[in-house]
C-alpha cells in the first residue's frame, strides 16, 4: 500500500554494519534489492557468528491504490521466476547476477518470507506454485520453507480479537483501495479461510513452515484459525506467539527484548531447517 511520500534509502554496495545491498530491475515495473551479508571469519565463537548467514532478496512490487491486487501477487511470482532463472544460470556456469554466484547464494536452501501484507502475498504465491506443480521445475532452486510473520489476513466476519473499531475502520479503508474492484474482505488471498478460498493443502509440499503472531494483534484469532487449518494436514508447521504486543511490533520497537526474541526465533528456524 502506498502510504505517501517516503524517502527512499539508496542501496549501498559497500558493507555498512556487515551488510551491502544492490538493486536489480527485473521488469519495467518490478525491481529487487539484494542484501548480501559480510561473512565473519570463523573462530570467534560468539552469538553473532552462530547465526545463519542469509542472502536476502527483497521485492519492490507495485502498490495500491495505483495498482490494485492482484498486481502484487503477479510481481512477486515474477521475482520468484527470475530467481529460478538465476539458479539455472548459476548451475550451468552461465552468467547469473554477480551477487548470486555460488560463493554467495545457495539456491538449494531457499525460503519465501513476508510480514503482514507480505506474508499474505507469500502465501498466495507459494500455494499457487505448489498447486500448479511448479516446484519440481524450479530445481536447482528449492524452496524449503515459508516464513509468515504476522500475516495480513482480514475478513468480513469479525473475530473476538478485532475489538478495536477505529483500527478496524482504518484497515478496512486501506483494503477498499487495494482490493480488486467489486471484491470484499473475503477475497480469497486476503481471507484464505473463507469457503470460496482454494484449499491450503498444497502447502504440504513445503518441508518447513513458520507462522508468527502477537496476542494483541488485531488478526490474532484469524491467524490462529489459519494455523489450525494448516496444521491439520501439515505436521511440519510451527507457531510462535509473542505476548503483549501488537501487529508487526518489531518494526515500531526493533530494539525491544521481544523483537530480539522474534529475530532469534526466525534465525534459529532457518538454521535448523538448513542443517538437517
Amino acid at each position: 500500500m502506498e502510504l505517501g511520500a517516503l524517502e527512499r534509502v539508496e542501496a549501498c554496495e559497500e558493507f555498512v554494519e556487515g551488510v551491502a545491498s544492490t538493486d536489480v530491475r527485473i521488469s519495467d515495473a518490478v525491481w529487487v534489492r539484494i542484501f548480501r551479508p559480510q561473512v565473519i571469519p570463523s573462530g570467534k565463537g560468539d552469538e553473532e557468528v552462530a547465526r545463519p548467514v542469509i542472502l536476502h532478496v527483497s521485492v519492490s512490487y507495485r502498490l495500491a491504490p495505483q495498482h490494485r491486487l492482484p498486481a502484487a501477487y503477479q510481481d512477486v511470482a515474477l521475482a520468484v521466476d527470475w530467481l529460478v532463472q538465476q539458479a539455472k544460470r548459476q548451475q550451468h556456469e552461465k552468467e547469473c547476477h554477480p551477487w548470486l554466484r555460488s560463493e554467495f547464494a545457495d539456491f538449494t536452501n531457499c525460503f519465501l518470507a513476508g510480514e503482514s501484507a507480505g506474508a499474505a502475498i507469500v502465501l498466495k504465491v507459494a500455494r499457487d506454485a505448489a498447486e500448479a506443480g511448479c516446484l519440481s521445475s524450479y530445481i536447482p532452486l528449492r524452496i524449503i520453507g515459508l516464513l509468515l510473520v504476522d500475516p495480513g489476513f482480514h475478513s468480513e466476519q469479525k473475530r473476538t480479537s478485532m475489538v478495536d473499531e477505529d483500527l478496524g475502520m482504518q484497515t478496512n479503508k486501506l483494503y477498499d483501495v487495494a482490493l480488486p474492484e467489486g471484491e470484499t474482505l473475503d477475497y480469497p488471498p486476503v481471507n484464505p479461510l473463507h469457503s470460496s478460498a482454494p484449499s491450503l493443502e498444497p502447502l504440504s509440499n513445503y518441508p518447513h513452515i513458520l507462522i508468527t503472531i502477537s496476542d494483541k494483534d488485531f488478526r490474532y484469532d484469524m491467524t490462529m484459525e489459519f494455523y489450525q487449518r494448516v496444521n491439520s494436514f501439515c505436521s511440519h508447521v510451527q507457531l510462535f506467539v509473542t505476548a503483549d504486543k501488537g501487529h508487526v511490533f518489531h518494526l515500531f520497537d526493533p530494539l525491544s527484548p521481544q523483537a530480539e526474541t522474534l529475530m532469534l526465533q526466525l534465525a534459529s528456524f532457518i538454521q535448523a531447517c538448513t542443517t538437517r
